[in-house]
């Protein structure tokens, strides 16, 4: 059996799943821009986290657990769509206290690094489609027969792939050239992505 086919698979669609627009990339973006690089790394250290967690979840079978009990997916979809509503609004009353001319630093401004990757580990734990993602990508891609090896080594490059991706988000959004240009419109980059966050939330309590 070619593992290492398996393996390059398992990468190609966790490229592009994690490449996918969502609140992870908000929060990496938004703090790599309006704070530095070490920030954006830093909510990219919580996203990981969160990634080797939901996938441990999968392999434990959590993922039957969610499909089997509904009520359960759901109180996870509303206690994700809160936190997305939650940390928007924060960024957006960021911008409009800046905009009313108000010298107290905003949120992101006092942001420590603690915050930052407690911030990346729960935009991602707090999405539950995470572990039916990690379930069904396992149970696809890596053979019935398959020895645990091979489950091991598809988790390393799961998150090999998804540390290359955020990581280089982080530095592109650190770049002084992209930070400058933030500067010179900060408030409307943050009502943004602030409103962005709110709708995200929004959209999972409404049609989840």
């Amino acid at each position: 059996m070619d593992y290492a086919q398996t393996l390059a698979g398992i990468a190609a669609v966790q490229f592009f799943a994690a490449a996918s627009p969502g609140p992870n990339f908000i929060i990496v973006s938004n703090y790599s821009i309006s704070r530095s690089r070490r920030y954006g790394l830093l909510a990219v250290c919580g996203i990981l986290a969160a990634s080797a967690t939901w996938a441990l979840m999968a392999a434990l079978g959590l993922g039957v657990l969610l499909a089997t009990h509904p009520h359960v997916y759901a109180a996870m979809q509303y206690a994700s769509a809160a936190y997305l509503i939650w940390l928007g609004g924060k960024i957006l009353l960021g911008a409009v206290r800046k905009n009313c001319g108000k010298p107290a630093a905003t949120d992101l401004d006092r942001l420590t690094a603690w915050e930052a990757v407690r911030a990346g580990f729960l935009t991602n734990m707090t999405n539950p489609k995470s572990v039916a993602y990690y379930s069904s990508l396992f149970v696809v891609m890596i053979p019935p027969d398959a020895p645990l090896d091979l489950f091991a080594a598809s988790v390393g490059v799961a998150l090999l792939v998804s540390a290359l991706w955020w990581v280089s988000v982080a530095a592109f959004f650190g770049v002084r050239v992209v930070r400058g240009a933030y500067e010179r419109s900060r408030r409307a980059i943050d009502v943004l992505m602030g409103g962005l966050l709110v709708a995200l939330g929004v959209r999972i309590a409404v049609f989840r």
